[in-house]
């Protein structure tokens, strides 16, 4: 951590100190220090908003109000006007680097309403100097056809409503691809240039609490985290360890600049790796599932839910399956039943789920339907 950054940390923290949520938290002199400070999960979080109905103790004034998933609830974010303006900063930055460049003309198929997505990357490409088409998830035959007549230059949205475009014609030369996996899932990325006939087509990450956390440059090699804004980590989510560079775990986040609901080492639950290259954290693969429901194979540390984008990657799975993992002897026995089309390639589908999960499966059933879904362990 240099000491810019440091500086940032340590001007956010004596924000967020000012909180009864944030008792523990202090000035630090060095990343080890920061990383004795305590995390904060989403359990903790939905507590706080429960206690402190209904907007939660970390509410104190905002100039703009929405909502993000928090369990089986919604619950409400605020950003102040200094929030708005230092996420348009960091979003125009990381969409300039992506491959939008000032004055290019951006449909924006974000929602704006309820999560505010579709508003805060808005803000971001008015930073940039971009002209904006707020056309939100709607039909995608209009959409093409305002593409098409008004000779937009580029896209943001979801990559699956971004191949509903290409269907409908529409064609562009930049995608920013967001709110759903995208560049985890082995040939989506492909897929999607090849339906809007864009050059380029990147992957950007971020949750509603902390917009943008990563994304590519044009140069398609992985998410860098935004490290003006947000301070990513990645721990063993057993133990809380913070992992080596090159190492899989749970992606935790800490703001930079916010004063509206401020977040510091929050558990995200979303399963990543992460690099250092040339003095930047990156995401190589983005977020590749999440890390509930993980369990122990063959000494492994198995993330059961980053199958789904696997799965996504082949023609002919439904996206259900189980695992089932026994003992027969004396060696871990790990079997993937996958439903869908029989003519699946089992082979390459062995070796795509070795890669993401990091460990062979010892065998790889495909079958017409899949009565029971989820994790069968028989081995205790």
């Amino acid at each position: 951590m240099d000491e810019t950054t440091l500086a940032a940390l340590n001007e956010q923290l004596e924000r967020a100190a000012a909180y009864d949520l944030y008792d523990e938290v202090g000035p630090v002199d060095s990343v080890a220090d920061f990383r004795e400070r305590p995390f904060l999960t989403a359990a903790e979080l939905k507590a706080d908003y429960e206690d402190h109905p209904p907007e939660g103790s970390l509410y104190d004034g905002a100039a703009m109000m929405c909502f993000t998933p928090l369990g089986d609830d919604l619950a409400p974010v605020f950003d102040t006007a200094a929030d708005l303006e230092w996420q348009a900063e960091a979003n125009a930055a990381v969409l300039e680097a992506a491959g939008i460049a000032p004055g290019d003309r951006v449909l924006n198929t974000f929602g704006y309403h309820t999560f505010g997505t579709g508003v805060i990357f808005q803000r971001g490409l008015e930073a940039l100097g971009a002209e904006v088409v707020p056309a939100g998830p709607g039909d995608s035959e209009s959409a093409a056809a305002t593409v098409a007549e008004y000779d937009v230059d580029a896209i943001v949205g979801n990559p699956s409503f971004a191949l509903k475009l290409g269907d409908a014609g529409a064609s562009v030369d930049v995608f920013v691809g967001a709110g759903e996996p995208f560049t985890s899932v082995p040939g989506l990325r492909e897929d999607v240039k090849a339906a809007l006939d864009a050059e380029t087509a990147v992957d950007y990450f971020g949750t509603r609490q902390i917009l943008p956390v990563a994304a590519e440059t044009a140069a398609e090699d992985g998410l860098r985290v935004a490290d003006d804004y947000a301070l990513a980590e990645v721990i063993d989510p057993d133990t809380g360890e913070v992992l080596p560079y090159g190492e899989r775990g749970e992606l935790v986040v800490t703001h930079l600049r916010k004063e509206g609901c401020p977040l510091v080492r929050y558990r995200t639950g979303d399963l990543t790796e992460w690099e250092e290259r040339d003095g930047e954290v990156v995401l190589p693969d983005g977020v590749i599932g999440r890390t509930d429901g993980r369990l122990k194979v063959k000494g492994v540390k198995l993330y059961p839910e980053s199958l789904g984008t696997v799965l996504a990657g082949f023609e002919g799975p439904t996206g259900d399956y189980r695992i089932e993992v026994s003992r027969p002897e004396s060696t871990d026995h790990l079997q993937l039943v996958v439903e869908g089309q029989a003519d699946i390639d089992v082979d390459a589908l062995a070796a795509a789920v070795e890669d993401r999960l990091l460990v062979a499966p010892d065998e790889v059933d495909v079958v017409d339907d899949v009565a029971e879904t989820g994790v069968v362990d028989e081995r205790y």
